[in-house]
């Protein structure tokens, strides 16, 4: 091959690239629940990343010497937790129907996932404020946790502390969560509340776990299922 066409091919790579890079990002919701919730975030890229394959959906490969499917995903979820908005960006290198997506991606997923919705790309991670949750206290008397949690909560500050990348340090999360509702099941205690979320993110474990702890109830389980995320203006993050 003389210069000119090796010339050629890398200007047309690079046009290529230029018009796969003016798309908008796909973003897929999906739900992770039952036996996935004990799935990693990092395992769940890997799961991602195979099920696209399977599906033979065209996604963009990041160039250089180790090319790989940009994914993005808004506020990871923690090990342990279910969810009903999860949510995952990426970039197809060609056009396809973004019901074909949804069609193909969900029949190549793993059981206790299953894709929602896909749409194009709108707000930003970056933008999201808030994530709503459904707190579930199994327990012999829901009632009687039902008055102590909410007593809890009307403390004047709830100190924790928090693990950061420069270490521990303690946090307030008196101004980090809001109470909504709650209401009785058999053997069952639920509450639906919303915490700071984003840039600040604050897990619930660390309300819950501060509760059991303070009121000697380390018997007691608790499920956290991820419901909803807001952005600013109280809209849902889509």
């Amino acid at each position: 091959m003389n210069n000119t066409a090796m010339t050629g091919n890398v200007e047309n790579m690079a046009q290529r690239n230029r018009q796969i890079l003016a798309m908008p990002n796909v973003r897929v919701f999906y739900q992770k629940k039952g036996r996935a919730k004990y799935i990693s975030h990092l395992d769940i890229t890997r799961c991602m990343q195979r099920a696209l394959k399977r599906a033979g959906i065209p996604v963009w490969y990041t160039q250089g010497f180790n090319p790989h499917m940009y994914l993005t995903f808004a506020l990871p979820l923690a090990l342990g937790y279910e969810s009903e908005c999860e949510c995952m960006d990426f970039r197809l290198s060609e056009p396809m129907d973004l019901e074909t997506v949804k069609e193909r991606l969900g029949k190549a997923l793993p059981r206790d996932m299953a894709v929602t919705k896909v749409a194009l790309q709108q707000a930003k991670p970056q933008e999201i404020v808030q994530a709503e949750y459904e707190l579930r206290f199994f327990c012999n008397d829901p009632a009687q946790l039902i008055s102590a949690l909410t007593a809890f909560c009307e403390k004047p500050e709830l100190i924790v502390m928090k693990r950061t990348k420069k270490g521990e340090k303690p946090v307030d999360l008196k101004p980090e969560f809001q109470l909504l509702e709650h209401w009785q099941e058999e053997g069952c205690a639920v509450f639906r509340a919303r915490f700071t979320a984003g840039q600040k993110n604050i897990n619930p474990t660390l309300l819950t776990d501060l509760f059991l702890k303070e009121n000697n109830m380390q018997d007691v389980l608790v499920q956290v299922l991820r419901k909803q995320i807001y952005l600013a203006d109280g809209s849902v993050f889509e």
